[in-house]
C-alpha cells in the first residue's frame, strides 16, 4: 500500500501506554519531521487514517516546554499552574485563544 498510515493513541486513563502505530512509510515520514523540526524548530508531514482520511502532522520544538500545557477533554475550569499559559495549538500557529 502506498498510502502511509499512522495512528497516534493517547493514554485513556492514567497509567495506560501512549501508541504510535504506522507502517514503514508513515514512520519514515515521521522520522523525517522529527528530525527536521530537531533542526528547525518545526517540521511536518502529510499522513492518513486507515479509513483514507488525511491528516497534517506538526512537530514542534518549543524553546521551552515549560509553559506549555494540553487541555484536557470536556475541561470546564481549567487546574493548572499560572506558568502553563500556551496551549499547543497556539504553540502550532492554529488558534489564538486558549483552549
Amino acid at each position: 500500500m502506498d498510502t502511509p498510515i499512522l495512528h497516534l493513541v493517547s493514554p485513556s486513563r492514567d497509567g495506560a501506554p501512549a501508541m504510535i502505530v504506522g507502517d514503514v512509510a508513515a514512520l519514515t515520514r515521521l522520522r523525517a519531521a522529527i528530525d527536521t523540526a530537531l533542526n528547525a524548530g518545526t517540521g511536518g508531514t502529510e499522513l492518513f487514517c486507515s479509513d483514507g482520511e488525511p491528516y497534517d502532522l506538526l512537530v514542534v520544538v518549543p524553546p521551552s516546554m515549560h509553559n506549555v500545557y494540553t487541555a484536557y477533554a470536556g475541561e470546564v475550569r481549567p487546574a493548572r499552574s499560572l506558568r502553563e499559559l500556551v496551549s499547543m495549538k497556539q504553540l502550532c500557529g492554529l488558534s489564538s485563544a486558549p483552549e
